[in-house]
C-alpha cells in the first residue's frame, strides 16, 4: 500500500516529539527512572543501571533520528522495538495484577499508573512507525503540504498530550473519590 508523501513526514515529526520528550523526563530524574524501571521487575537487577541510561538515550537518539530522511526508517524501526519492549513490560505486569505500577512516560509531574489503556496507546504509535516506513506515491510536495504537515503535527502532538493528561486525571480521580 502506497500512501501520500505527507503520512511518513507527519508520522516522523509526531513520534520524533514523543520520543525526544519521554527521553528528557526520563533523563531530568534518573533516580526515579531508575526506581521505576526497577518496579516493573522485568530487567535483571544487574543490567537495572545500564538500562536506566540507555533507555532515555536511544528514546533521544531514536527522536533526532526520526527528523532526518536519511536515518527516520531505521529510527522508525527502532522507536516500534521500543513500544513492543514497553507493551510487554505493561502487559506481563498487568497479567500478574501489578497495576499500580507508575507506567514512566510522563516524568515526575505526570504519573500514571499502567493499564490496558496504555497497550492501546503504544499499539497506535506503533501504527504510526508504519506510516514512516510505508511507501509514498511519487508526487512533488507544495506550500500548501507543508501546512498540512505542520497543521497535523502540532494537532497530533496536542492530541497525545491530552490523552495523557486523561490517563494521569483516572489516576487521580481514583485517589480522590478514595478520599470522598
Amino acid at each position: 500500500m502506497s500512501f501520500d508523501p505527507v503520512i511518513p513526514i507527519i508520522s516522523s515529526l509526531l513520534l520524533s516529539y514523543i520520543f525526544v520528550v519521554a527521553g528528557l523526563h526520563k533523563w531530568q530524574d534518573i533516580a526515579e527512572f531508575k526506581t521505576t524501571l526497577s518496579n516493573y521487575q522485568v530487567v535483571p537487577e544487574s543490567l537495572l543501571s545500564g538500562f536506566t541510561y540507555i533507555v532515555p538515550v536511544l528514546e533521544i537518539v531514536c527522536g533526532v533520528a526520526l527528523l532526518l530522511p536519511s536515518t527516520s526508517i531505521l529510527a522508525a524501526f527502532l522507536a516500534a522495538v521500543l513500544l513492543l519492549m514497553y507493551i510487554f513490560a505493561i502487559a506481563i505486569n498487568l497479567i500478574k495484577g501489578r497495576r499500580s505500577i507508575d507506567c514512566g512516560c510522563g516524568g515526575t509531574e505526570q504519573k500514571q499508573s499502567i493499564s490496558e489503556w496504555l497497550i492501546m496507546r503504544n499499539g497506535l504509535l506503533l501504527v504510526i512507525c508504519y506510516g514512516v516506513t510505508a511507501s509514498v506515491l511519487p508526487r512533488e510536495l507544495l506550500w500548501f503540504d507543508w501546512i498540512v504537515v505542520l497543521l497535523a503535527a502540532v494537532i497530533g502532538g496536542l492530541f497525545y498530550n491530552i490523552l495523557n493528561q486523561l490517563l494521569v486525571n483516572k489516576d487521580l480521580l481514583k485517589v480522590l473519590r478514595s478520599h470522598g
